[in-house]
Formats: structure tokens, C-alpha cells, sequence
């Protein structure tokens, strides 16, 4: 009888370790997992961050295209023709300012984003117009520069896109 209860006794503390043992492995998976779910969170921010930037600066593209299918000869001869160029800041209600963006202007009303374009033509950079024989009709190439940044985030982005508007006094060198 007294083997028994001092077999018993032996092995009391061993579910007191093995249960330890377990409260602690349970615990570095807790805490791996946490780490884990953190640092996925903040790639799923830098990932809608940069989103938004992209989408900003392709929106001063297409706002800035816009522009440009709205001028006329003159009107394009006088802005941008000859080297000349267009800045433009893209404002919170879609509208163009004609001049680079301020510290203020802000194209989101959270006012985490700017975004604006610069239009340059080179001068006598232009092309054939397409399925044309006639000579004295040229595309201008125009180039329409969309920049946005997002401060808090210290993202920046640029997309370029040519644009083409029919001419007749582009000369090719």
C-alpha cells in the first residue's frame, strides 16, 4: 500500500510542467500570430497608400488631357507650342489651377494627396498624321508629365503619357 502513494506522489508536479510547457507554447504562437496579423496590416496600408497615389497622378493625366482636347489652334499655340508648358495642380472638386501645387492644395478632402501635371511640347517634335498623304498636317507631340504625392507616407508617383493633337504648322526637322 505504501508504493502505491508514493508511486502518486512522484508524479504531482510532472502535469504541473507539462501544463506550463503547453500555457508557454500556446503563448509564442499568440504572439507570433499577432506579429504576423501587424505586419500584414502595414503591407495592406503601404499597398492602398501607393494605390492612391497612382490614381491620383493618373487622374492630373486625364483631367490634364481633357484640358488639351478643349483648346483650340490658338489657344494651344499660345500655351504650350514652341517649348512652352502648362503646370496645373489638381484641386479636391476635380477642377485644374493653372500653376504648381502650393503646400495647401490637396486633391482629397482628407488632404493627404496632391496632384498636378506638367504639359510640354518640344519644339518640332512632331509626327505623320496616321493613313494621311497630305504633308502639311502633323500630329504634335505633346507629353503630359501627372505627379502625386502622399506626404504621410513619403510616396511619390509620375506617369507620362503622350498625347497627340493634329497641327498644321509643326515642322520636322
Amino acid at each position: 500500500m505504501t508504493s502505491l502513494l508514493n508511486g502518486g506522489l512522484a508524479q504531482r508536479g510532472s502535469a504541473l510542467i507539462v501544463s506550463l510547457f503547453i500555457l508557454l507554447m500556446v503563448s509564442v504562437l499568440g504572439i507570433s500570430a499577432m506579429r504576423t496579423s501587424i505586419y500584414s496590416s502595414k503591407v495592406a496600408t503601404g499597398v492602398q497608400a501607393d494605390t492612391m497615389s497612382f490614381d491620383a497622378a493618373e487622374s492630373a493625366v486625364a483631367t490634364s488631357l481633357a484640358l488639351l482636347r478643349g483648346l483650340n489652334d490658338a489657344e494651344l499655340s499660345w500655351s504650350i507650342l514652341d517649348g512652352k508648358s502648362i503646370q496645373t495642380c489638381l484641386q479636391s472638386d476635380g477642377t485644374l489651377k493653372n500653376s504648381e501645387c502650393d503646400a495647401s492644395d490637396h486633391m482629397d478632402s482628407r488632404d493627404l494627396l496632391q496632384a498636378g501635371s506638367y504639359i510640354v511640347h518640344l519644339k518640332n517634335n512632331c509626327r505623320m498624321v496616321s493613313g494621311s498623304d497630305v504633308e502639311i498636317y502633323r500630329d504634335y507631340v505633346i507629353d503630359v508629365l501627372g505627379e502625386s504625392s502622399m506626404q504621410s507616407y513619403q510616396i511619390e508617383n509620375n506617369h507620362l503619357q503622350e498625347a497627340l493633337k493634329l497641327g498644321l504648322d509643326c515642322i520636322q526637322l
